[in-house]
């Protein structure tokens, strides 16, 4: 080893260690929000996630968790250390990559001075990649992301490796980290393209534009093969095996995927055998790849052994061949159209059979029903507007100006798919990384909320608006990062210097750029108002964009060596590399992603589940309102005599299978259903049809007709079969008052207030699977769980159970109270008092939100979530005359939850807090915080004055929500006589109503 490389090697381990470091100071110390708490939970007990799983990832998070000594709180801790690890290694392989492309820039030994340059754009490079903002968000949490990226950057590293030495053991190498990086994301496999644009450029004496063409359509095949031909095809063949061993000749379940496998295992070992034997060189090297990416997919093992074991987290069950294959196949997830297919106003006119599925019986694998595909009377190639939920249609016409019946054409389906899919789901991402970010606000189109800028005001205003006055909303947001653009000049720099001097590697870098970019925007086809920005899904381009500005220094040095400054030059490229790529990303992106002491997730979950009584029910849907809770149960061993119940997931057999058994100190769920009644691919919907009822129907009635076998209860359809429907949406639960009270569901003194029956309406059109399961819940459990319902769903998810149901604390609980005809509170107005007191006061930990160093846009949710039952209860204590109590919750309250104005939204939390201070006389707090109300107000009020009137439109709802909280403010300090403040706001009304009025 000489000294270059003794140099190179240190360096690189340096880098590994500055970028750990900075990860570990930032890390979250324990589980965050998203799918990390569900990551952490598989792992920690080597469990069965969503699909497609991720099992390399749980087997290497569980060794990491073995760290934590037995101390279940600190497993999130080291699980988390893990991303640390992961990303502080691609850094390094990243340096490394970048220092072998630059080293063949010398075609002779190196000097000093190259060596250095070399050295000098490597470190550039890698710690620019360091502080990009996608990256550095993975690298401090439980997620796949970092390990994902580290592979692919083992993998480029590897290709010229490989190109270097010319050994074909590397690609064997390559092979085994493709196979291995299938068991945690896909993302590697997009290398691929760039790995074969490598080979080819090695092995061609000549490089045409038609050679390049048919290396990428090589490329291609090779993609296929691995995504679809070893991942899913290999799994189906299995299932295929077994289906005709257990059904056709008997066996048990198992024998025919085993004998499936030891054929593919012997067919391969033949042909590596044969192709040794005949010197057929391209052939056993093919095959030995292949083992060696079927060697690293069988983690996936691990999937299908776990499910088999039944564990606490065992989504969708994929115990067999088929389920894996299904599991795999994401079909939990549906189908989006790519080349060819339906428009959002397109009409359903048929639906095909494609295929038959099964499912694992009791002896033999049984008919699942068919997969169907849907046939529209309106389809155009490529399209790019296709989803028919109303938000989306609304979005796609507001967003290309659709009239009320235009149809989207194929143009506009291109504008759609440049403007949105790639300007605002990718060179939006992209820019945050390397130009600047607006703030972290979840980005919906509009101008202050997750946009990309400059940092220079008169470049950023012709995008954005006047940039003289901008709000608080804005500037005082954590994700407020100004790079001025430069790190983006230093990637162009590089770029156009490295592709003057080697053109080859230029497009090897661009491929992986786009493949693992734009690529992926094709592929995926998004659908406009996601829930969470996408950026995480890019980081691969970045990964390669980071590699030019490396280069930048290059072009720097040799810029500067034209003015005679070539003793100097390669410091001066250093240091400016440094300052303007890392140094600046490093500095502008440290406060919103330093997470040290940030615990909101995990407070958020054990606040929500001692919101319920003991031995509760919880329904709860999406990611954010599960994953903590699985976490807080599974793994700290939190309130685990709560049965939390995902409705989601309650559409499918194997889930409700769950649910019907014991799960640590909650009991099984009253579910009285057999199996065959739910089984998958029976009752996975039941339509409405009026049956002519007039009065409401018993819960338990109902569900003995719609679950029936008798053809008496089914409706006869026009092929001639029969099926179960709902006659009825209008639904009666009988109450016993003694059993409520002896439940300890109602205290003693409020039985009174029980009803004798509930009667609600049920608003949808038909009962799908899981509100089956919940309505079979509410028929059986005779109040002996308390049931509840989280607070932040859609409206259906209710079922329309509204007015009974009450807040305890962060959830919804069902209680069956009469409700006054007049009463036309909205639920998260309604409290059940005392018990809600009691859970705020003595149960809640709040401390999170004051030593996170920065609380993110879910924390920022939960801030404004804790206010709104917070000044509802509040409101509800003094209506009934405990002002002690509700001066007892505010002072706890102001104490322990921040008062930051986030958004406008927030100024109507803090006018209820307002307003509740002045019932209770506290003017000095409730003038204070009027004071900071309106001066908030003001403030973004005079950034929107400041655009052009045109722009106006685009903040209509802020205008009205902050005339209307002035208006409110006036009349309350008016009422308490606080002429001063009132005669303030009067002002501000008055101005702001003429200008925006007029």
């Amino acid at each position: 080893m000489n000294r270059y490389q003794k140099i190179n090697n240190l360096t690189g381990f340096i880098l590994f260690l500055i970028a750990g470091f900075t990860y570990w100071l930032t890390m979250e110390p324990t589980v965050s929000f998203w799918d990390c708490g569900e990551f952490i939970t598989a792992a920690d007990k080597l469990q069965v996630g969503h699909q497609p799983g991720a099992p390399l990832f749980l087997m290497i998070g569980k060794l990491f968790s073995l760290l934590a000594m037995g101390n279940t709180a600190k497993v999130a801790y080291w699980i988390n250390f893990s991303s640390v690890v992961f990303s502080a290694a691609t850094v390094m392989f990243l340096y490394w990559t970048i220092t072998l492309i630059a080293s063949k820039l010398y075609k002779q030994e190196k000097t000093t001075i190259d060596m250095l340059t070399v050295i000098a754009t490597g470190v550039v490079g890698a710690l620019a990649f360091t502080f990009s903002d996608t990256f550095w968000f993975s690298a401090v949490e439980s997620e796949v992301y970092s390990l994902s990226i580290l592979f692919t950057a083992i993998v480029f590293w590897a290709v010229f490796k490989w190109e270097h030495k010319m050994d074909d053991r590397w690609l064997v190498f390559i092979a085994f980290i493709v196979g291995l990086s299938i068991g945690v994301h896909l993302l590697s496999l997009l290398a691929i393209p760039a790995i074969v644009m490598v080979y080819y450029f090695r092995k061609t004496a000549k490089v045409t534009p038609i050679g390049i063409l048919k290396a990428i359509g090589i490329a291609g095949l090779i993609w296929v093969t691995v995504q679809f031909v070893i991942i899913q095809y290999t799994v189906l063949f299995a299932a295929k095996f077994d289906l005709f061993f257990v059904n056709t000749l008997g066996f048990g379940f198992g024998y025919g995927a085993l004998l499936f496998i030891m054929l593919l295992v012997a067919t391969i070992s033949y042909a590596i055998y044969y192709s040794a034997k005949h010197r057929k060189y391209h052939l056993n090297l093919s095959m030995i790849c292949l083992a060696f990416v079927l060697f690293g997919f069988s983690s996936y093992f691990l999937i299908i052994i776990r499910a088999d074991a039944k564990t606490s987290l065992n989504l969708s069950n994929p115990d067999n061949p088929f389920g894996l294959y299904a599991y795999l196949g994401r079909t939990n997830y549906g189908e989006t159209p790519l080349l060819y297919g339906q428009t959002f106003d397109a009409k359903q006119i048929d639906a095909k059979d494609t295929y038959t599925r099964y499912r694992k019986g009791k002896e033999k694998y049984e008919t699942a029903g068919k997969a169907f595909k849907v046939e529209y009377d309106k389809n155009i190639l490529f399209p790019r507007t296709y989803s028919t939920r109303p938000d989306h249609i609304s979005f796609y016409k507001q967003w290309l100006n659709l009239g009320d019946n235009e149809s989207p054409t194929f143009a506009k389906n291109l504008e759609f798919f440049s403007s949105y899919q790639m300007g605002f789901m990718y060179w939006r991402y992209f820019l945050w990384n390397f130009s600047g970010r607006q703030n972290d606000n979840q980005g919906q189109g509009s101008h202050t909320e997750g946009n990309w800028i400059t940092g220079i005001k008169s470049l950023d205003a012709v995008r954005l608006g006047n940039q003289d006055k901008l709000p608080a909303s804005i500037i005082d947001n954590e994700g407020y990062n100004r790079f001025y653009g430069l790190p983006l000049i230093l990637g162009i720099a590089g770029l156009i210097f490295l592709y003057r001097r080697n053109r080859n590697d230029t497009l090897v870098i661009t491929t992986l750029f786009l493949f693992t970019g734009l690529a992926i925007i094709v592929y995926l086809n998004q659908d406009p108002r996601q829930v969470r920005e996408r950026d995480y899904a890019y980081v691969g381009s970045f990964y390669a964009f980071a590699i030019f500005i490396g280069f930048s220094v290059f072009a720097i040095k040799e810029w500067l060596s034209r003015l005679n400054a070539s003793k100097l030059s390669l410091i001066t490229a250093a240091l400016i590399g440094l300052l303007a790529g890392p140094a600046i990303m490093g500095v502008q992106g440290w406060r919103d992603h330093d997470r040290s002491g940030k615990t909101t997730a995990l407070d958020w979950a054990k606040n929500y589940l001692n919101s319920c009584a003991k031995n509760a029910i919880l329904f709860v849907t999406a990611d954010n309102d599960t994953f903590p809770l699985w976490y807080a149960q599974e793994v700290e061993g939190f309130r685990t005599d709560i049965r939390v119940v995902n409705i989601q997931y309650l559409s499918d057999d194997a889930y409700i299978n769950q649910m019907k058994k014991a799960l640590h100190q909650s009991a099984p769920l009253p579910i009285t259903m057999p199996e065959q009644k739910y089984v998958n691919g029976t009752r996975d919907f039941i339509h409405y049809f009026d049956y002519g009822f007039t009065d409401s129907v018993e819960l338990k009635d109902l569900m003995a007709v719609i679950t029936s076998d008798n053809k008496e209860d089914k409706l006869q359809l026009n092929d001639g079969s029969f099926e179960n429907f709902l006659p009825t949406r209008k639904f009666k639960l009988t109450v016993d008052a003694d059993q409520v009270v002896r439940t300890n569901t109602v205290s003693v003194k409020d039985k009174a207030k029980i009803t004798d029956q509930m009667e609600w309406t049920y608003d949808k059109n038909g009962v799908v699977k899981s509100d089956l399961a919940l309505l079979d819940i509410l028929a059986n459990n005779n109040w002996e769980r308390p049931v509840y319902f989280e607070t932040n769903v859609s409206e259906d998810t209710y079922i329309g159970l509204d007015k009974y149901l009450y807040l305890e604390g962060y959830a919804f609980r069902l209680l069956p109270f009469n409700t006054a005809p007049n009463d036309k509170r909205d639920k998260m107005e309604k409290t059940n008092s005392d018990v809600m007191y009691n859970n705020l006061m003595q149960k809640f930990d709040l401390r999170g939100f004051k030593t996170a160093k920065y609380l993110d846009p879910e924390s920022r949710r939960v801030v404004r979530g804790t206010w709104e039952i917070t000044n509802s209860l509040t409101d509800n204590l003094i209506t009934e005359g405990k002002n002690a109590k509700a001066t007892s919750l505010l002072v706890k309250s102001m104490k322990d939850i921040p008062m930051t104005n986030y958004s406008i939204d927030d100024t109507v939390n803090r006018f209820r807090t307002i307003q509740n201070l002045y019932r209770l006389d506290d003017i000095k707090n409730a003038n204070t915080l009027t004071a900071s109300t309106i001066n908030y107000i003001d403030q973004e009020m005079n950034y929107i004055i400041s655009l052009d009137p045109a722009q106006y439109l685009h903040h209509g709802r802020e205008i009205q929500l902050s005339l209307s909280i002035l208006n409110e403010l006036e009349k309350l300090t008016a009422e308490k006589r606080q002429t001063s403040l009132n005669q303030q706001i009067r002002e501000q009304y008055k101005r702001l109503e003429s200008k925006f009025i007029s």
